[in-house]
């Protein structure tokens, strides 16, 4: 349960940060020109920074929310073998949300 503390306070610090240089680091002139395209957030991500923060979010939350489902899984029902496989099927769940996430990052910064 350490962990899931630890991966919430992580997504509060991350999102702040991200928001932060969203906000208060990009021109203010894009800023207000934002018209929700998705190049418009495309563009954002071209930053290291930006990228970065994007990717600390997607692994916390992924973590976190996995967790969570694990959580609520294990005490639904109870047995070892329940347990072995809603570790499992979770943990690959997150990985790959994780490395498509990464991947869509790292195209982002391309296009």
């Amino acid at each position: 349960m350490l962990l899931h503390y630890f991966t919430g306070l992580g997504i509060l610090v991350a999102g702040a940060i991200h928001l932060a240089l969203i906000f208060f680091l990009g021109s203010y002139d894009q800023n207000l020109a934002f018209d929700g395209s998705a190049l418009a957030v495309i563009s954002v991500y071209r930053n290291f920074a930006f990228a970065l923060t994007l990717e600390a979010l997607l692994m916390f939350v992924a973590f976190h929310a996995f967790n969570g489902l694990r959580v609520i899984l294990i005490e639904a029902r109870q047995g070892r073998k329940w347990e072995s496989g809603v570790n499992w099927i979770l943990t690959f769940m997150a990985l790959f949300l994780v490395i498509y996430g990464t991947r869509t990052i790292l195209l982002a910064r391309l296009i």
